[in-house]
């Protein structure tokens, strides 16, 4: 595999080029991928608060039921106007000195409001799609906002929030750490990738908290290349290497069949630091899918590739 330094003349000019012109640099994958995994600490983000208004409205329904609770303690133990020897002065079958004609007269007539409500609301405009409803969706499966990161999906095949935010992590994860040098090895040596070596049950599938740590690490490692002096970095990420040549050559081990073992193919760390880029994009579109089962909606542009955002552009 060629590197940078033995590409032909016109091909490195090609490379200059594009290093000239913002538009077409390719180092922009940098801040992409970092910018990806930013995205989904936002999104945990955005659910922890979610878990914080539900557990105050929670507690506020409480604090409601308690004091609702006291007040009806309060009547039932006092004393209580209209009673006199203990006995009411009404009837228990004929409430409010009315007669059973009465009752049965009051029954009927509101059984014909009920109907009159039921077909004057069926009479109302129905919401299409230039007029949608105001209240927020559904949820398919009912969900507590504090059980949404853990819990299985039905719509997506029995997978959580927190195993797909821990698959899509693994793949930054894997090809940053497989890097030879961060290895103890020379950067010389060959730099082997198998995506199929990740992790699974691990605390940052269950833990959002632990989640959003771990994202934040590998989005400080990316933005290092372009920011070195930053000291905004975290220490931890200050002895991370991280490729700055796009081309460098990786060996990719991938399983295509499971009754066959891996094969091998060349690849380069620009094609493969992209390709987890555009990972992570499909598995926000199935986080995406989960939130919607359980009630809370995103973004629309959230979990759509690059390519498609750029399609719904005007003059595209």
């Amino acid at each position: 595999m060629a590197t940078a330094s033995t590409l032909p003349t016109d091909t490195a000019a090609a490379a200059a080029a594009r290093t000239a012109d913002p538009a077409n640099d390719s180092h922009h994958i940098f801040t992409v991928a970092a910018r990806s995994l930013r995205d989904c600490v936002e999104l945990l983000l955005s659910l922890k608060a979610a878990m914080s208004a539900e557990e105050r409205e929670e507690q506020q329904q409480q604090r409601q039921q308690q004091q609702h609770h006291e007040t009806t303690e309060g009547h039932t133990n006092g004393s209580t106007p209209g009673l006199s020897n203990g006995h009411s002065q009404t009837s228990p079958t004929n409430p409010a000195g009315k007669s059973m004609r009465d009752i049965h007269h009051m029954s009927r007539s509101a059984s014909q409001e009920a109907e009159v409500g039921s077909d004057a609301s069926s009479q109302q405009p129905q919401p299409t799609a230039d007029r949608a409803p105001l209240a927020l969706p559904q949820a398919i499966t009912p969900c507590r906002r504090s059980e949404m990161y853990t819990k299985p999906s039905v719509l997506a095949c029995q997978g959580t929030i927190g195993k797909h935010v821990r698959h899509l992590h693994d793949h930054y994860r894997l090809l940053l750490s497989t890097y030879p040098p961060n290895k103890d090895s020379s950067v010389n040596d060959e730099w082997i990738l198998d995506y199929d070596r990740r992790s699974r049950e691990v605390p940052m599938e269950t833990d959002i908290d632990h989640a959003i740590q771990e994202l934040e690490r590998l989005q400080f490692i990316l933005e290092k290349y372009q920011t070195p002096s930053d000291p905004s970095v975290p220490s931890q990420t200050k002895d991370v290497s991280v490729p700055s040549d796009l081309l460098q050559p990786v060996t990719l081990q991938a399983t295509i069949d499971p009754r066959h073992p891996p094969v091998s193919f060349q690849t380069t760390f620009g094609r493969e630091l992209w390709f987890c880029s555009l990972h992570a994009v499909h598995h926000f579109a199935m986080i995406k899918v989960i939130c919607g089962e359980f009630g809370m909606p995103l973004t629309e542009d959230f979990g759509l590739a690059p390519s498609t955002v750029k399609s719904r552009l005007p003059n595209q």
